[in-house]
Protein backbone atom coordinates (compact mmCIF):
# COMPACT_ATOMS: atom_id res chain seq x y z
CA UNK A 1 0.00 0.00 0.00
CA UNK A 2 0.98 3.55 -0.46
CA UNK A 3 1.95 5.13 3.08
CA UNK A 4 -0.23 8.59 3.94
CA UNK A 5 2.04 11.29 4.97
CA UNK A 6 0.47 14.00 7.30
CA UNK A 7 0.60 16.66 4.80
CA UNK A 8 -2.60 16.80 2.48
CA UNK A 9 -2.17 18.07 -0.50
CA UNK A 10 -3.56 21.47 -1.80
CA UNK A 11 -6.90 21.11 -3.18
CA UNK A 12 -8.09 22.14 -6.88
CA UNK A 13 -10.68 25.42 -7.45
CA UNK A 14 -13.23 24.53 -9.44
CA UNK A 15 -14.95 27.37 -11.99
CA UNK A 16 -17.95 24.76 -12.58
CA UNK A 17 -18.59 22.35 -9.21
CA UNK A 18 -15.94 19.89 -9.53
CA UNK A 19 -16.65 17.87 -12.30
CA UNK A 20 -14.07 19.28 -14.63
CA UNK A 21 -10.50 18.12 -14.68
CA UNK A 22 -7.13 19.24 -16.34
CA UNK A 23 -6.51 16.12 -18.47
CA UNK A 24 -5.94 14.95 -21.78
CA UNK A 25 -8.11 16.27 -24.89
CA UNK A 26 -8.97 14.95 -28.12
CA UNK A 27 -6.54 16.38 -30.64
CA UNK A 28 -5.07 14.35 -32.70
CA UNK A 29 -7.82 11.86 -32.57
CA UNK A 30 -9.64 13.81 -34.89
CA UNK A 31 -12.45 14.66 -33.10
CA UNK A 32 -13.16 10.95 -31.40
CA UNK A 33 -15.05 11.31 -27.83
CA UNK A 34 -13.02 10.05 -25.16
CA UNK A 35 -16.43 9.63 -23.31
CA UNK A 36 -16.58 5.96 -22.10
CA UNK A 37 -19.84 5.95 -20.34
CA UNK A 38 -23.24 6.90 -22.47
CA UNK A 39 -26.11 7.66 -20.32
CA UNK A 40 -28.70 4.96 -20.03
CA UNK A 41 -26.64 3.20 -22.81
CA UNK A 42 -26.63 0.20 -20.30
CA UNK A 43 -29.74 -0.18 -17.71
CA UNK A 44 -27.66 -2.53 -15.40
CA UNK A 45 -25.77 1.23 -14.57
CA UNK A 46 -27.84 2.96 -12.07
CA UNK A 47 -28.08 5.75 -9.63
CA UNK A 48 -30.04 3.72 -7.11
CA UNK A 49 -29.74 4.65 -3.21
CA UNK A 50 -28.75 1.17 -2.40
CA UNK A 51 -25.25 1.48 -4.23
CA UNK A 52 -22.50 0.02 -1.78
CA UNK A 53 -20.13 1.81 0.42
CA UNK A 54 -20.27 -0.94 2.96
CA UNK A 55 -16.05 -2.83 3.18
CA UNK A 56 -15.57 -6.39 2.53
CA UNK A 57 -15.32 -8.93 5.20
CA UNK A 58 -12.03 -10.80 4.99
CA UNK A 59 -13.26 -14.15 3.94
CA UNK A 60 -14.76 -15.44 0.75
CA UNK A 61 -18.70 -15.61 0.45
CA UNK A 62 -18.88 -13.65 3.88
CA UNK A 63 -19.11 -10.14 3.02
CA UNK A 64 -21.10 -8.11 5.38
CA UNK A 65 -24.36 -6.73 5.48
CA UNK A 66 -25.00 -3.43 3.64
CA UNK A 67 -25.71 -0.89 6.29
CA UNK A 68 -24.13 1.86 5.37
CA UNK A 69 -25.85 4.76 3.35
CA UNK A 70 -24.89 5.59 -0.12
CA UNK A 71 -22.79 8.66 -0.98
CA UNK A 72 -25.57 10.78 -1.57
CA UNK A 73 -26.19 10.29 2.30
CA UNK A 74 -22.51 10.84 3.63
CA UNK A 75 -22.95 13.70 5.71
CA UNK A 76 -26.64 13.28 7.06
CA UNK A 77 -25.06 9.28 7.92
CA UNK A 78 -22.16 10.98 9.57
CA UNK A 79 -24.01 13.44 11.84
CA UNK A 80 -26.70 11.19 12.96
CA UNK A 81 -24.02 8.56 13.91
CA UNK A 82 -20.86 10.10 14.50
CA UNK A 83 -19.12 8.27 12.47
CA UNK A 84 -18.08 6.74 9.12
CA UNK A 85 -18.56 3.55 7.27
CA UNK A 86 -16.53 0.85 9.69
CA UNK A 87 -14.35 -2.23 8.64
CA UNK A 88 -15.85 -5.49 10.19
CA UNK A 89 -13.09 -8.10 9.13
CA UNK A 90 -10.02 -9.02 10.94
CA UNK A 91 -6.76 -8.35 9.34
CA UNK A 92 -6.18 -10.29 5.93
CA UNK A 93 -2.57 -10.67 5.95
CA UNK A 94 -3.60 -13.40 8.63
CA UNK A 95 -6.15 -14.91 6.38
CA UNK A 96 -2.86 -15.90 4.14
CA UNK A 97 -5.63 -15.78 1.28
CA UNK A 98 -3.35 -15.57 -2.13
CA UNK A 99 -5.93 -13.12 -3.27
CA UNK A 100 -5.75 -10.91 -0.03
CA UNK A 101 -3.16 -8.83 -1.95
CA UNK A 102 -6.00 -7.59 -4.94
CA UNK A 103 -8.90 -5.37 -2.23
CA UNK A 104 -6.37 -6.04 1.21
CA UNK A 105 -6.46 -2.19 2.59
CA UNK A 106 -5.52 -1.24 6.35
CA UNK A 107 -8.65 -0.17 8.35
CA UNK A 108 -6.82 3.04 8.76
CA UNK A 109 -6.15 3.44 5.50
CA UNK A 110 -9.79 3.08 5.36
CA UNK A 111 -10.73 5.38 8.01
CA UNK A 112 -8.93 8.35 6.23
CA UNK A 113 -10.65 7.72 2.87
CA UNK A 114 -14.06 7.55 4.67
CA UNK A 115 -12.95 10.93 6.34
CA UNK A 116 -12.42 12.33 3.28
CA UNK A 117 -15.85 11.44 2.02
CA UNK A 118 -17.81 13.14 3.91
CA UNK A 119 -16.49 16.35 3.01
CA UNK A 120 -14.84 15.67 -0.75
CA UNK A 121 -11.96 18.31 -1.36
CA UNK A 122 -10.96 17.91 -4.88
CA UNK A 123 -7.78 16.54 -5.77
CA UNK A 124 -5.10 16.47 -8.35
CA UNK A 125 -4.15 12.50 -8.89
CA UNK A 126 -2.08 12.79 -12.56
CA UNK A 127 -4.91 13.51 -15.44
CA UNK A 128 -7.24 13.03 -12.97
CA UNK A 129 -8.98 15.32 -10.42
CA UNK A 130 -10.61 12.91 -7.63
CA UNK A 131 -13.52 14.40 -6.59
CA UNK A 132 -16.57 12.84 -4.81
CA UNK A 133 -18.05 11.82 -8.89
CA UNK A 134 -14.99 9.57 -9.39
CA UNK A 135 -14.96 7.87 -5.77
CA UNK A 136 -18.20 7.34 -5.71
CA UNK A 137 -18.27 5.36 -9.74
CA UNK A 138 -15.10 3.04 -8.39
CA UNK A 139 -16.29 2.03 -5.12
CA UNK A 140 -20.18 1.78 -5.76
CA UNK A 141 -21.59 -1.22 -7.28
CA UNK A 142 -23.51 -0.40 -10.74
CA UNK A 143 -20.75 1.88 -11.66
CA UNK A 144 -19.10 1.71 -14.95
CA UNK A 145 -15.27 3.29 -14.64
CA UNK A 146 -14.36 5.74 -17.10
CA UNK A 147 -11.54 7.15 -18.50
CA UNK A 148 -10.58 9.16 -15.28
CA UNK A 149 -10.11 6.39 -13.55
CA UNK A 150 -8.43 4.25 -15.86
CA UNK A 151 -6.12 7.15 -16.53
CA UNK A 152 -5.42 8.06 -12.71
CA UNK A 153 -4.42 4.60 -11.87
CA UNK A 154 -2.31 4.14 -14.88
CA UNK A 155 -0.45 7.43 -14.13
CA UNK A 156 0.28 5.53 -10.40
CA UNK A 157 1.99 2.22 -11.79
CA UNK A 158 4.06 4.95 -14.17
CA UNK A 159 5.76 6.98 -11.28
CA UNK A 160 5.54 3.72 -9.52
CA UNK A 161 8.18 1.86 -12.09
CA UNK A 162 9.81 5.21 -12.64
CA UNK A 163 10.94 5.30 -9.12
CA UNK A 164 11.51 1.87 -8.56
CA UNK A 165 8.80 1.59 -5.97
CA UNK A 166 7.46 -1.50 -6.97
CA UNK A 167 8.79 -5.36 -8.79
CA UNK A 168 7.75 -4.50 -12.23
CA UNK A 169 10.47 -2.68 -14.67
CA UNK A 170 11.11 -2.34 -18.17
CA UNK A 171 7.39 -2.08 -18.62
CA UNK A 172 5.09 1.30 -19.92
CA UNK A 173 1.82 2.27 -18.97
CA UNK A 174 -0.84 3.70 -21.78
CA UNK A 175 -3.45 5.99 -21.10
CA UNK A 176 -7.38 5.64 -22.78
CA UNK A 177 -6.52 8.99 -25.33
CA UNK A 178 -3.91 6.74 -26.69
CA UNK A 179 -6.14 3.76 -27.58
CA UNK A 180 -8.13 6.40 -29.61
CA UNK A 181 -4.94 7.80 -31.17
CA UNK A 182 -3.72 4.75 -32.62
CA UNK A 183 -7.35 4.17 -33.68
CA UNK A 184 -7.49 7.40 -35.86
CA UNK A 185 -3.79 6.45 -36.92
CA UNK A 186 -4.55 2.96 -38.26
CA UNK A 187 -7.74 3.79 -40.26
CA UNK A 188 -5.54 6.76 -42.13
CA UNK A 189 -2.68 3.29 -42.73
CA UNK A 190 -5.10 0.74 -43.67
CA UNK A 191 -6.22 2.16 -47.03
CA UNK A 192 -2.65 2.62 -48.03
CA UNK A 193 0.11 1.03 -46.11
CA UNK A 194 2.78 1.45 -48.19
CA UNK A 195 2.90 5.23 -48.42
CA UNK A 196 1.79 5.66 -44.16
CA UNK A 197 3.84 8.17 -42.36
CA UNK A 198 3.91 7.32 -38.79
CA UNK A 199 2.29 10.49 -37.27
CA UNK A 200 4.67 12.53 -34.24
CA UNK A 201 2.15 11.70 -31.74
CA UNK A 202 2.57 7.59 -32.07
CA UNK A 203 6.33 8.02 -32.89
CA UNK A 204 6.05 10.23 -29.21
CA UNK A 205 4.27 7.35 -27.28
CA UNK A 206 7.32 5.10 -28.58
CA UNK A 207 10.00 7.40 -26.96
CA UNK A 208 8.29 7.65 -23.63
CA UNK A 209 7.40 10.95 -23.93
CA UNK A 210 3.84 10.47 -23.84
CA UNK A 211 1.26 9.99 -21.65
CA UNK A 212 3.07 13.31 -20.54
CA UNK A 213 1.37 12.91 -17.30
CA UNK A 214 4.40 10.70 -15.42
CA UNK A 215 6.21 11.07 -18.43
CA UNK A 216 9.71 8.19 -18.83
CA UNK A 217 11.06 8.94 -21.40
CA UNK A 218 12.10 5.32 -21.78
CA UNK A 219 12.19 3.89 -25.53
CA UNK A 220 9.85 0.96 -26.81
CA UNK A 221 12.07 -2.19 -27.68
CA UNK A 222 14.88 -0.47 -26.46
CA UNK A 223 14.03 0.39 -22.59
CA UNK A 224 10.79 -1.22 -22.84
CA UNK A 225 9.84 -4.43 -23.49
CA UNK A 226 6.28 -4.83 -22.94
CA UNK A 227 3.05 -2.26 -22.81
CA UNK A 228 0.08 -2.45 -20.51
CA UNK A 229 -3.88 -0.80 -21.16
CA UNK A 230 -6.93 -0.90 -20.57
CA UNK A 231 -9.01 -1.05 -23.67
CA UNK A 232 -12.34 0.18 -24.37
CA UNK A 233 -14.14 -2.13 -27.05
CA UNK A 234 -17.93 -2.05 -28.67
CA UNK A 235 -18.63 0.95 -27.28
CA UNK A 236 -19.50 -0.67 -23.90
CA UNK A 237 -17.14 -2.94 -22.71
CA UNK A 238 -13.45 -2.80 -21.17
CA UNK A 239 -10.42 -6.10 -21.12
CA UNK A 240 -6.91 -5.99 -20.40
CA UNK A 241 -4.60 -5.97 -23.08
CA UNK A 242 -0.59 -6.40 -22.77
CA UNK A 243 2.13 -6.34 -25.56
CA UNK A 244 4.64 -8.16 -25.52
CA UNK A 245 7.45 -6.73 -27.60
CA UNK A 246 9.99 -9.35 -27.29
CA UNK A 247 7.75 -11.94 -28.13
CA UNK A 248 5.66 -9.98 -30.95
CA UNK A 249 2.67 -10.63 -29.25
CA UNK A 250 -0.62 -8.82 -28.15
CA UNK A 251 -2.45 -10.77 -25.54
CA UNK A 252 -6.37 -9.45 -24.53
CA UNK A 253 -7.93 -10.14 -21.55
CA UNK A 254 -11.88 -10.37 -21.27
CA UNK A 255 -13.65 -11.27 -18.02
CA UNK A 256 -16.85 -11.05 -20.22
CA UNK A 257 -14.88 -14.30 -21.86
CA UNK A 258 -15.87 -13.02 -25.33
CA UNK A 259 -13.26 -14.43 -27.49
CA UNK A 260 -13.13 -13.49 -31.03
CA UNK A 261 -15.50 -10.53 -30.42
CA UNK A 262 -12.39 -8.16 -29.72
CA UNK A 263 -10.11 -9.16 -32.88
CA UNK A 264 -11.14 -6.26 -35.12
CA UNK A 265 -10.07 -3.28 -32.33
CA UNK A 266 -6.35 -6.01 -31.73
CA UNK A 267 -5.48 -5.93 -34.63
CA UNK A 268 -5.19 -2.11 -34.89
CA UNK A 269 -2.45 -2.69 -32.22
CA UNK A 270 -0.88 -5.75 -33.62
CA UNK A 271 -0.19 -3.90 -36.71
CA UNK A 272 0.81 -0.52 -35.63
CA UNK A 273 3.00 -0.89 -32.77
CA UNK A 274 5.62 -3.16 -35.00
CA UNK A 275 5.58 -0.20 -36.89
CA UNK A 276 6.30 2.10 -34.06
CA UNK A 277 9.02 -0.01 -32.46
CA UNK A 278 11.18 -0.02 -35.41
CA UNK A 279 10.80 3.72 -35.81
CA UNK A 280 11.74 4.82 -32.46
CA UNK A 281 14.64 2.38 -32.60
CA UNK A 282 18.31 2.96 -32.69
CA UNK A 283 19.52 3.33 -36.49
CA UNK A 284 21.70 -0.30 -35.94
CA UNK A 285 18.86 -2.06 -34.48
CA UNK A 286 16.08 -0.89 -37.24
CA UNK A 287 16.74 -3.37 -39.85
CA UNK A 288 16.86 -6.01 -37.88
CA UNK A 289 13.50 -5.29 -37.22
CA UNK A 290 10.30 -6.41 -39.18
CA UNK A 291 7.18 -5.00 -39.89
CA UNK A 292 4.76 -7.89 -39.60
CA UNK A 293 2.00 -7.84 -37.59
CA UNK A 294 2.09 -9.25 -33.94
CA UNK A 295 0.45 -12.70 -33.11
CA UNK A 296 -2.88 -11.85 -31.38
CA UNK A 297 -3.75 -14.50 -28.25
CA UNK A 298 -7.08 -13.82 -26.76
CA UNK A 299 -6.78 -15.71 -23.15
CA UNK A 300 -9.44 -18.01 -22.21
CA UNK A 301 -11.12 -17.03 -18.93
CA UNK A 302 -13.12 -17.88 -16.11
CA UNK A 303 -17.14 -18.58 -17.07
CA UNK A 304 -19.65 -16.15 -15.45
CA UNK A 305 -17.75 -13.29 -14.40
CA UNK A 306 -19.01 -9.48 -14.26
CA UNK A 307 -22.57 -10.52 -13.80
CA UNK A 308 -23.59 -7.08 -13.31
CA UNK A 309 -22.20 -6.01 -16.59
CA UNK A 310 -20.57 -3.19 -14.55
CA UNK A 311 -17.04 -4.71 -13.24
CA UNK A 312 -15.53 -4.97 -16.13
CA UNK A 313 -13.13 -2.20 -16.03
CA UNK A 314 -12.20 -2.69 -12.35
CA UNK A 315 -11.51 -6.77 -13.99
CA UNK A 316 -9.22 -5.10 -16.63
CA UNK A 317 -7.54 -3.21 -14.10
CA UNK A 318 -7.07 -6.47 -11.62
CA UNK A 319 -6.13 -8.39 -14.57
CA UNK A 320 -3.17 -5.97 -15.48
CA UNK A 321 -2.39 -6.41 -11.69
CA UNK A 322 -2.33 -9.47 -11.60
CA UNK A 323 0.10 -9.94 -14.69
CA UNK A 324 2.48 -7.45 -13.24
CA UNK A 325 2.39 -8.98 -9.73
CA UNK A 326 2.71 -12.51 -10.85
CA UNK A 327 -0.23 -13.56 -9.23
CA UNK A 328 -3.05 -16.16 -10.94
CA UNK A 329 -5.53 -13.99 -13.01
CA UNK A 330 -8.25 -16.65 -12.17
CA UNK A 331 -8.26 -15.82 -8.59
CA UNK A 332 -10.09 -12.06 -10.00
CA UNK A 333 -13.85 -12.85 -9.78
CA UNK A 334 -17.52 -11.63 -8.49
CA UNK A 335 -16.37 -12.70 -4.94
CA UNK A 336 -14.09 -9.98 -4.38
CA UNK A 337 -15.09 -7.21 -7.05
CA UNK A 338 -16.41 -5.15 -4.90
CA UNK A 339 -13.36 -5.20 -2.42
CA UNK A 340 -11.04 -4.59 -5.15
CA UNK A 341 -13.34 -1.47 -6.40
CA UNK A 342 -12.74 -0.40 -2.23
CA UNK A 343 -9.29 -0.65 -2.68
CA UNK A 344 -8.97 0.98 -6.30
CA UNK A 345 -10.86 3.61 -4.45
CA UNK A 346 -8.24 3.84 -1.42
CA UNK A 347 -4.70 3.86 -3.20
CA UNK A 348 -6.24 6.42 -5.36
CA UNK A 349 -7.33 8.56 -2.71
CA UNK A 350 -3.48 7.46 -0.44
CA UNK A 351 -1.97 8.82 -3.62
CA UNK A 352 -3.17 12.47 -3.82
CA UNK A 353 -1.39 12.16 -0.50
CA UNK A 354 2.02 11.29 -1.30
CA UNK A 355 4.43 13.49 -1.86
CA UNK A 356 6.25 11.33 -4.60
CA UNK A 357 3.29 11.72 -6.80
CA UNK A 358 3.24 15.29 -5.55
CA UNK A 359 6.24 15.42 -7.09
CA UNK A 360 5.79 14.07 -10.10
CA UNK A 361 3.03 16.34 -11.41
CA UNK A 362 5.06 18.79 -10.75
CA UNK A 363 7.06 18.30 -13.48
CA UNK A 364 4.63 17.60 -15.95
CA UNK A 365 4.87 19.54 -19.11
CA UNK A 366 1.72 19.80 -21.48
CA UNK A 367 2.17 17.90 -24.84
CA UNK A 368 0.78 19.97 -27.97
CA UNK A 369 -1.09 16.56 -28.67
CA UNK A 370 -3.09 17.34 -25.50
CA UNK A 371 -5.06 20.13 -24.48
CA UNK A 372 -5.97 21.33 -20.92
CA UNK A 373 -9.80 21.35 -20.09
CA UNK A 374 -11.49 18.36 -20.30
CA UNK A 375 -15.34 17.19 -18.94
CA UNK A 376 -15.80 14.50 -16.64
CA UNK A 377 -18.29 11.57 -17.22
CA UNK A 378 -21.91 13.31 -16.83
CA UNK A 379 -24.02 11.45 -13.57
CA UNK A 380 -27.32 11.94 -13.70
Amino acid sequence: MVSVPEAVASPVKFSQNDDIFRGIGTQGVENLSQASHVPEVDPSQTDKEEDWWTPMTTARGSRAKDKTPPPSQWKKWSKGNGKGPQLSDTPLPQDDSPDSQLYYFSEESWDRFTQWSMNPIPLQIGPTIFNSTVATRIVCAGKWLGNDEMDAYMFIWRVNTSLGRWGPTRVAFMSAIFSLQLNAAYNVFHPDKKSYQLPEFLLSYGRGELPSHGRTDLVWGVDIDRLYFPLFVNGNHWIAVTVNIIERKVEAFDCGGRRNKNRQSLEKFAHMIPRIVKAVAPPDRQKKLLLSPYTIVEVPMKKRLNKSCCDCGVYALKHLECLLLGVDISLVDDEIIQGCRQKIGVELWEATQDPIFADAMTRYVPSPWERSEVFDLEED
